[in-house]
């Protein structure tokens, strides 16, 4: 008998007879309250707290208290309310620093005096494009409207000459302005940024050809409010970009579960089993509605073909650069984890695997669970995701050290903050692959604050004891 056994009055033999007892009859929940009393008189506060999880409405008829679960659940709404509202923050103030950019650069604009035979481009700084016909040939974009941005990749000066030669000899509406922006990339993928950097602005005249292009690179270049314009034009095109491709993500994983999408976002936010996602994002509210708008107008077939052909409708180019919905790459070479879409990769993790035990393939998330076997400090961390309905599973950790290690029985472990972040960001029903020798060694996960959605509660499985490997 040890000393807190003695304290609290009873044997290491009671405590083996009760859980005994609570193992041959699992629904009493006088037993499991019992059970947790005497945990906690020992001190053994999680596993007090899962008893009690388990007594239900014993425990709150003894205590005069909710559980400890919805206790929890509540500190964690708060928690997220809280970053919500930081985040809500950041964006009203960028929106008021967007608005006075936009205000200034137009009474700048004002004061500029075009001359009306302005037929060829004259450009302050000018970068003097070569003749078009001498140029590689490549796919014509678009005609360009006002504001029409185009993403290329950073030091890609060939690319960005040709496109800016293209441009040049559009015929666009009069008074329209374009941006061409850039992006790093990693071979054969582009690293995805909701920052990317403006190279070039555009401005038209009323002859409806692009009459001035001023390089917003250029050290000598006199244009501090035309960049500041252009950089918070730039960051509200790639956040409106990536809003989009997620409402369709989502769209197309439900039709991968063979399932019908519903028209209101909200109803993919409920309680586990049924929780297509961790919570509702209110900004992607509208690029919902616009994407099931989209789905329904090609006929709404009930198929993964439908979340195909959605994509069909808006293939990748340099004005939208998401090819697909939202998919995961798991790197067994590496150990990285990435979720991607088409070619670009929004986040690139450090993961821990099992070598050999780690299977190849493609898997479907077919499970998204909260703080699995009741705690979210045990073997499997906060977050659990089921491959395919089997025992693999990307999933926490309370073993972080294991990160880029071969550790495991065969699943993916995360390290807490990057493996709520995927559970956030990917609904049931994405895609996953596991490969060799495709992601880049470089990691790509954001700097500052990360993607979080309000947790819509009850999303954990008490009934359930989960075994991954």
């Amino acid at each position: 008998m040890n000393k807190r056994q003695e304290d609290a009055g009873f044997s290491a033999k009671d405590q083996a007879y009760m859980k005994k007892y609570v193992e041959s009859h699992p629904d009493s929940r006088m037993a499991w309250y019992l059970l947790g009393k005497e945990y906690e008189r020992m001190g053994e506060l999680n596993k007090a707290k899962y008893c009690f999880n388990e007594a239900g409405d014993i425990y709150k008829a003894f205590e005069n208290e909710p559980l400890p679960a919805e206790m929890e659940a509540e500190a964690r709404e708060k928690r997220q309310q809280i970053v919500l509202w930081k985040q809500d923050k950041k964006r009203r103030q960028k929106l008021i620093m967007r608005t006075i950019a936009t205000a200034l650069f137009l009474l700048i604009m004002g004061t500029i005096l075009i001359t009306s035979d302005a037929d060829a481009p004259s450009m302050s700084p000018v970068k003097q494009v070569e003749d078009p016909k001498d140029m590689v040939e490549v796919e014509k974009p678009n005609v360009a409207v006002q504001d029409h941005i185009y993403l290329s990749v950073k030091g890609a000066a060939g690319k960005q000459g040709e496109l800016l030669a293209k441009l040049l000899q559009e015929r666009i509406s009069a008074d329209a302005s374009s941006l061409i922006v850039e992006q790093d990339d990693a071979g054969r993928w582009k690293l995805w940024t909701q920052q990317p950097q403006p190279v070039y602005a555009l401005q038209a005249t009323d002859k409806k050809r692009i009459s001035q292009v001023t390089q917003l690179q250029q050290a000598d270049c006199e244009c501090e409010e035309e960049r500041a314009k252009s950089k918070i034009k730039a960051q509200s095109w790639a956040e409106d970009q990536e809003r989009m491709m997620q409402a369709r993500s989502i769209l197309s994983a439900v039709l991968t579960l063979g399932k019908k999408p519903p028209s209101d976002l909200h109803q993919l936010a409920a309680g586990y089993p049924n929780n297509t996602i961790a919570g509702v994002d209110k900004l992607l509210i509208p690029y919902y509605e616009k994407a099931y708008a989209e789905w329904k107008a090609f006929g709404a077939p009930l198929t993964e073909k439908g979340g195909e052909e959605l994509w069909k409708e808006h293939p990748a180019s340099s004005t939208h650069p998401f090819g697909g919905p939202l998919r995961i790459v798991v790197d067994k070479a590496n150990h990285r984890l990435a979720i991607i879409s088409g070619d670009q990769i929004l986040r690139n993790y450090e993961v821990g695997l099992g070598g050999k035990r780690t299977p190849e393939g493609e898997f479907v998330i077919s499970e998204k669970v909260v703080n699995p076997n009741g705690s979210a400090t045990g073997a499997f961390g906060s977050r659990g995701m089921t491959l395919s309905d089997t025992l693999y599973a990307i999933h926490g950790t309370d073993e972080p050290e294991s990160m880029g290690q071969d550790q495991s029985l065969g699943c993916v472990r995360m390290l807490r903050e990057d493996v709520e972040e995927l559970f956030d960001l990917v609904p049931m029903g994405t895609k996953v692959t596991i490969t060799s020798g495709v992601l880049p060694d470089e990691k790509h996960v954001p700097e500052g604050d990360r993607y979080r959605v309000p947790l819509t509660p009850k999303q954990d499985n008490p009934h359930k004891i989960y075994k991954w490997l």
